[in-house]
């Protein structure tokens, strides 16, 4: 800075110098004094254009650099905050993910219960069935000690006879299909 203050003392001085040589020339008539204050005047100007634009440069480089340091700066809360979300969709998918699970494991629980009533509740009626089918065989076996030919005739065209049969054999089927499981 303080060299900067010299540089441009010393350039002043030499526009001032050149300025009174060409006052003195023109005075005197002396062109080559003239012609001299002319061109320290000159020389004076030109380092002190040159002076500013080293210093429109510095100002424009420092102008740059501050630029870029804000740049930088956005581009970093930019970053934490992408981050940041990031970080928060992840903990609501994982959030979401073990909803899910629960659900899940809530309604296997359900349909475990669901097939265990069912399950039940085939094993009652299939004991139902098999009870009504031994009742019937046993009337049926009853009926069939005391039956002669014109019996089996009737017996044979009785709808409620061949409903007895058919509860029997379908309680004989429930009751296989039962066992095999």
């Amino acid at each position: 800075m303080a060299a900067d203050f010299i540089d441009k003392a010393q350039n002043k001085a030499q526009e001032v110098a050149g300025e009174a040589k060409k006052a003195v020339g023109d005075a005197t008539d002396n062109d080559d004094l003239k012609a001299e204050g002319t061109a320290d005047k000159a020389g004076a100007k030109t380092k002190q254009a040159g002076a500013k634009v080293s210093d429109a440069a510095e100002d424009a480089k420092d102008a740059a650099s501050d630029v870029a340091d804000e740049a930088k700066d956005k581009a970093e809360d930019v970053k934490a905050k992408a981050e940041d979300a990031a970080q928060d969709a992840k903990e609501q998918a994982k959030d979401v993910a073990q909803d899910a699970k629960v659900k899940a494991d809530e309604v296997a629980d359900k349909a475990k219960d669901a097939a265990a009533d069912a399950k039940a509740q085939a094993k009652d009626v299939a004991q139902s069935a098999e009870k009504k089918a031994n009742e019937v065989a046993d009337k049926v076996a009853s009926n069939i000690r005391s039956i002669n030919s014109r019996d089996v005739e009737k017996a044979a065209t009785s709808p409620a006879l061949i409903a007895g049969v058919v509860a029997v054999i379908a309680g004989i089927i429930a009751a296989i299909v039962i066992k095999r499981r």
